[in-house]
């Protein structure tokens, strides 16, 4: 019961009314345009041949008329015309009767059509026959002499079977025109509605196997229209779901891994400084020990809840010299890149670059992009710090001859989550939210931040911001 509910079933519906509806109405106006074309032009033909009829009788109604000869012109111009023929006087008596035997000759044709025509008026109607047993186009034509006097009427009767068998046969023509259309746009439509719902009916299965729990889905994509769209942006959500998922699991078990592993530190020299006896000199290492873990701790905490502080909107803005904090950031960041035996250089202009912004975020969006310069870039290696004015914005880059990032990792590089693999950096990477707090604070900014980079070639991080009105 369900199907014919379904979108398949009412688009073939649907289809199949809105033809049936047009070939009903385009075969009634054709059939009454064809109907009354017939009839027309049969009331014409008939009309023609009563003027003509009344030309030749008109000159045998003067005087004594002659039945016999009026008879034998009536059935000469019954054989011409395809009809009955009868001629009245002006006293509407049969005078002539193409039928001779049975017919009404000598008697008074009570008939409305000829009192119009005795009138002088042309008139005609469709009757029934009793005589054919079938509708006849009657038609009376008055006989005018030259001083436009009546003196007679020719009648004519002729039978319909011909017309109406003609439409008839025009009539089942549009029947069957209608079933074949019909036949034709219900096949199409079914197998139209197939096309556009077979997509849709993979999206829900697929949607409802994403449900229970199976985020490993992909839709097949044959076209390029708006369902091809749709499932095609269905995959890349399933995709991103997949991945986020699956990420959110690592990251769950990095973050578990990251915290016990500090605790686990910071328990072992908590009870050796409780339950032990030591010189001065290795309480000292013991303590500077614990506070190593602790600010490991506190790190990954940080980066928790700035990420928090972010998704809820969280951030108080002020004009910002972007260049002055730039190298503010980089004079604090000397002393740890010398001691990495990393060159750190800048290209910074002396001119004042104003951006509207909050300063500790943005010192947080520089932290974190040099903690990652430094991070991936051996001794001996070369970052730089480079400035520059666009069309209404500043850009800063952060170029650094580190490893660089695969190309499979680039577009996902800024995500929650996320981590280059550890083995490239020098001192095992962080959190893995340093990217995505970067990336987060510049889209709060206004700004945009992207990345470019060449495996074993290096990287360069760049972010751009709205600079200040005047």
């Amino acid at each position: 019961m369900s199907r014919f509910y379904s979108i398949r079933f009412r688009l073939t519906a649907t289809f199949l009314a809105v033809i049936l509806a047009v070939m009903i109405i385009i075969s009634l106006f054709l059939y009454s345009t064809l109907e009354r074309y017939y009839m027309s032009n049969f009331e014409d033909t008939l009309v023609r041949s009563g003027f003509l009829a009344s030309d030749f009788v008109v000159g045998h109604l003067r005087g004594q008329i002659d039945s016999v000869r009026l008879s034998s012109l009536a059935e000469d111009m019954s054989r011409q015309a395809q009809a009955r023929v009868l001629f009245t006087d002006q006293q509407g008596l049969v005078v002539g009767d193409s039928i001779r035997v049975g017919g009404m000759l000598n008697q008074y044709l009570e008939h409305e059509d000829v009192f119009a025509a005795l009138d002088g008026n042309v008139s005609s109607r469709i009757g029934y026959s009793e005589r054919i047993e079938h509708q006849v186009m009657q038609v009376a034509v008055p006989v005018v002499e030259e001083n436009e006097s009546v003196t007679g009427v020719v009648f004519l009767a002729a039978s319909l079977e011909e017309v109406y068998q003609t439409l008839n046969d025009i009539r089942r023509f549009l029947f069957l025109a209608t079933v074949i259309a019909m036949a034709v746009v219900g096949g199409g439509s079914a197998l139209l509605a197939r096309r556009f719902t077979g997509p849709i009916e993979s999206l829900t299965t697929a949607a409802r196997k994403m449900a229970e729990g199976k985020l490993d889905q992909h839709i097949e994509v044959s076209s390029t229209d708006e369902i091809g769209r749709l499932a095609e942006q269905f995959n890349i959500m399933a995709k991103r779901l997949n991945y986020y998922t699956s990420n959110l699991k690592k990251f769950a078990a990095d973050v578990a891994h990251e915290v016990r592993t500090p605790l686990t530190t910071m328990n072992l020299l908590t009870k050796s400084l409780k339950e032990h006896e030591m010189e001065p000199e290795q309480q000292r290492e013991f303590i500077e020990d614990l506070d190593d873990e602790v600010d490991r701790l506190t790190a990954l905490v940080n980066d928790l809840l700035e990420l928090s502080k972010l998704d809820k909107n969280e951030i108080e803005m002020e004009i910002v010299t972007l260049n002055q904090l730039l190298n503010d950031m980089l004079g604090e960041y000397q002393y740890r890149f010398s001691h990495a035996e990393v060159e750190l250089n800048d290209n910074i202009p002396d001119q004042d670059c104003y951006i509207y912004g909050a300063p500790l975020q943005l010192r947080q969006v520089i932290s974190n992009l040099l903690d990652n310069a430094l991070n991936y870039t051996q001794a001996g290696g070369k970052v730089t710090v480079s400035l520059y004015i666009e069309i209404g914005e500043a850009i800063a880059k952060v170029e650094d001859t580190g490893c660089g990032i695969p190309e499979e990792d680039l577009n996902y590089i800024f995500e929650r989550f996320f981590r280059v693999d550890r083995a490239r950096a020098r001192s095992g990477g962080g959190t893995g939210l340093g990217l995505a707090i970067v990336s987060e604070i510049v889209a709060k900014h206004g700004g945009r931040v992207w990345v470019e980079s060449e495996e074993g070639k290096g990287s360069c991080f760049y972010f751009a911001l709205p600079l200040a009105e005047d």
